[in-house]
């Protein structure tokens, strides 16, 4: 004869069954979903990296494009200091000449001299020669910022590139007697320094005002 006590258990322990199972399909149903978001999230990344990467490939690779530094201005209703001056009118003259007289001249010689074998660049800013290290710092951290504030308002005199790919030679700096100056003498040295770091040939040049010849451009 079956125990009352058992069949009075049963319904109880059958619901309480069902609520895991169904506690459990749940449970399961849950980790899949995630399981196909992330699977479906890295898929679409995927296809956005070869997008951008192809689109790399034709444009050349924005890694290195070079990328003009952010400005950063004090925002007077929504208008700059700068844009409120420029809308008045007269805040920028040009230069007639990109270089001096003196520069001008030498740039002569040195094309006369190289300009077969390579394309020669004149006022080139420092930053676009060397950077930061990337790998080492981060754009965003104090470290890269001072790296590269060092440099940003300096400028080679010449740069020489390869005529078949660009490729960088050399910098060359024109040493005139301001470069006699303390805070001359500290820039260059840094300069200096940021070239022999950064893998970059620097050479100066130095004008023999007498003889009228460049002195020490030497080739490899």
């Amino acid at each position: 004869m079956v125990d009352m006590n058992i069949l009075s258990a049963l319904p109880p322990l059958l619901f309480t069954f069902v609520i895991g199972i169904i506690a459990l399909k749940f449970l399961e149903l849950i980790f899949w979903e995630k399981a196909w978001q992330s699977f479906f999230n890295a898929f679409l990344k995927g296809v956005k990296d070869d997008s951008v990467s192809s689109k790399n490939k034709k444009k050349g690779s924005s890694k290195n494009r070079r990328k003009e530094p952010e400005v950063k201005e004090a925002v007077m209703n929504s208008e700059s200091l700068s844009e409120m001056l420029l809308r008045q009118g007269g805040a920028y003259s040009g230069n007639d000449f990109l270089m001096s007289p003196t520069e001008r001249d030498v740039y002569k010689i040195l094309e006369r001299a190289y300009g077969d074998k390579y394309y020669i660049f004149a006022q080139v800013r420092v930053v676009d020669v060397l950077k930061p290290n990337i790998r080492k710092y981060h754009t965003w951290t104090k470290e890269y910022q001072a790296l590269f504030r060092q440099v940003s308002q300096w400028h080679f005199d010449y740069v020489m590139c390869h005529k078949e790919d660009f490729r960088i030679y050399c910098a060359l700096e024109l040493d005139d007697p301001s470069h006699e100056r303390p805070n001359r003498q500290r820039r260059d040295r840094i300069l200096d320094d940021v070239c022999r770091d950064g893998g970059v040939d620097l050479k100066r040049m130095h004008l023999n005002h007498k003889c009228k010849k460049i002195e020490v451009v030497n080739e490899k």
